[in-house]
């Protein structure tokens, strides 16, 4: 992995770049949009810095960028983490496979994977072997895939592309992509008992 990840040394450039991005297989934008708790009618074309949640919505608002490629639906989240709620992956691979990537402002990241509607994976992939990674739901696989502390976002990217297949595209971030706002999870969610957990 470690020759996959140089290709995504794009996405540890800008410290500011955070995310989650999610590919998902066996499912319409529409419906993900949906599983995000966004509304398909009301959709904006915006680019990647411009899809930041204001800072008034922070914490209560976000926005998710949802489009197809090939066989595959993406969607992206610009300083957001909804598609790194198992409870949403539960959700989105109900018909197929879902792995998504996030990392924030504060150095934290994970990787969550699901299949059929079950959680698979949901790790720290920078904890892996240490007390902080204790609780992870850690697959098999991630003894195939070093992640490298000094370049952890590519390492995330190449996870994703790992798993699924599909190349992650930086020109992905500089296009205007149909955006939709969606509510905090926490907030979706709250009436589904153990949403944050594997």
């Amino acid at each position: 992995m470690w020759q996959l990840a140089e290709k995504y040394s794009w996405a540890d450039k800008d410290p500011d770049f955070v995310c989650t991005i999610a590919v998902v297989t066996d499912i319409s934008a529409s419906d993900l949009v949906r599983i995000y708790g966004g509304d398909t009618d009301d959709v904006t074309l915006l680019a990647f810095n411009d899809a930041w949640p204001a800072q008034a919505d922070f914490g209560t608002r976000f926005n998710v960028q949802v489009f197809t490629d090939d066989t595959f639906t993406v969607a992206i989240e610009p300083n957001g983490w909804t598609g790194d709620v198992p409870e949403i992956a539960r959700r989105a691979s109900a018909h197929g496979h879902f792995v998504s990537a996030y990392w924030s402002m504060s150095g934290g990241s994970r990787i969550t994977e699901a299949t059929t509607g079950k959680v698979t994976a949901h790790f720290d992939p920078f904890a892996v072997g240490y007390p902080g990674g204790m609780g992870d739901l850690q697959p098999n696989w991630v003894e195939d895939a070093p992640f490298d502390l000094d370049r952890p976002n590519a390492s995330c990217l190449a996870a994703v592309e790992l798993r699924t297949g599909l190349e992650i595209k930086a020109e992905w971030f500089g296009r205007e992509l149909p955006t939709y706002r969606i509510p905090d999870p926490d907030t979706l969610l709250k009436d589904v008992a153990n949403a944050r957990l594997p």
